[in-house]
């Protein structure tokens, strides 16, 4: 895991920085689940839910409730298993020549600059 996953607890109160420090066992026992929730399509009821925290917008009336911008935090777990969907259905598309080769947006090692 990277970076990318440095961010703050959901409902479940795992922290992503305590993935990122489990023993292989644990990582190991960890893609078992996640590899059951990939082939039976059962989420946890707790990768529904998330804690929203209002964030006030800059220079906006703090009394008005659309100055605000909500902010989901969700299960890091439920953040991997989602990395893990996108990585699957990338290489699906890209396997299977379904994603048109002049696509770049959103795709590594593809870009609109000219070198």
């Amino acid at each position: 895991m990277d970076g990318r996953f440095d961010t703050a607890v959901g409902p479940d109160d795992i922290h992503c920085q305590m993935l990122k420090h489990l023993p292989n066992k644990a990582l190991n026992a960890l893609l078992e689940a996640l590899n059951n929730v990939w082939l039976f399509g059962k989420f946890p009821d707790s990768w529904q839910t998330s804690t929203v925290i209002p964030v006030p917008k800059p220079g906006n009336d703090k009394a008005d409730p659309s100055s605000y911008r909500p902010i989901a935090l969700t299960s890091c777990i439920c953040k991997v298993m989602e990395r893990i969907t996108n990585n699957r259905l990338v290489w699906y598309l890209e396997r299977h020549k379904l994603i048109t080769p002049v696509q770049c947006g959103f795709s590594k090692q593809r870009s609109t600059t000219i070198i």
